[in-house]
């Protein structure tokens, strides 16, 4: 497969699989159709093969390029917990910049979140929010060009229930920027109303340092 070709079936492979995650929530059926389906599931699995996929900073600097990196970030990205396309497990989140009303610069994401990730009955579970706030406020260090940075703080206030299946949208603004640390704030909408705010505290750090601690996480 070309590059392009690859991209876009494993769009489409994660799509069918988020779809079933849904499925498995909102679906009742028998012991034999789940048995059936677990035995077509294993299949599939099987012909994915056992091909290892190296992460960005899996790879040792002096092996790549400059090119290679940056593919390697979009694949990164694209396997990303909240925005991957690839990943079965993002909703996935749709984040674009734009302006406020009063044309302060801000990052906006939109989403529609599945019972999937429901907490409390038709309601998103906390959680699953403050991760939703934490990527939408990463945004914000494109604001102001900060380069790579880590979440150091991040609270989280809810002011009333958010539903499932409902759109969403997340603004993001930088509050105050001052060397490597910088203060976002953000709130979650649903049809105009805020039901949670955020702020969060990133601080900043070199490309190597990056590299580092994405490894040592792992």
């Amino acid at each position: 497969m070309t590059e392009p070709q690859e991209r876009s079936a494993g769009i489409r492979l994660a799509a069918e699989v988020r779809a079933l995650l849904v499925d498995l929530h909102a679906l009742d059926p028998s012991a034999e159709a789940l048995g059936e389906a677990a035995d077509r599931v294993a299949a599939v699995r099987d012909s994915l093969g056992d091909e290892v996929r190296l992460r960005w900073y899996e790879v040792p600097a002096d092996e790549i390029d400059e090119d290679a990196e940056v593919r390697l970030r979009v694949e990164y990205r694209d396997h990303s917990l909240f925005r991957g396309e690839r990943s079965p497990l993002a909703p996935p989140l749709t984040v674009t910049t734009g302006e406020s009303e009063d044309g302060t610069p801000i990052v906006v994401g939109e989403v529609r979140v599945d019972r999937g990730h429901e907490g409390p009955p038709g309601r998103i579970h906390g959680g699953y929010i403050a991760g939703l706030f934490d990527d939408v406020l990463s945004g914000t260090l494109g604001l102001r060009d900060a380069g790579p940075a880590f979440t150091a703080r991040l609270k989280i206030r809810y002011r009333k229930p958010t539903p499932i299946d409902v759109d969403l949208r997340f603004e993001a603004w930088v509050e105050r920027h001052s060397g490597r640390r910088l203060i976002a704030r953000a709130r979650c909408l649903v049809d105009g109303e805020v039901t949670a705010e955020a702020e969060a505290l990133f601080v900043t750090v070199s490309r190597d340092q990056e590299r580092r601690q994405e490894g040592d996480a792992t």
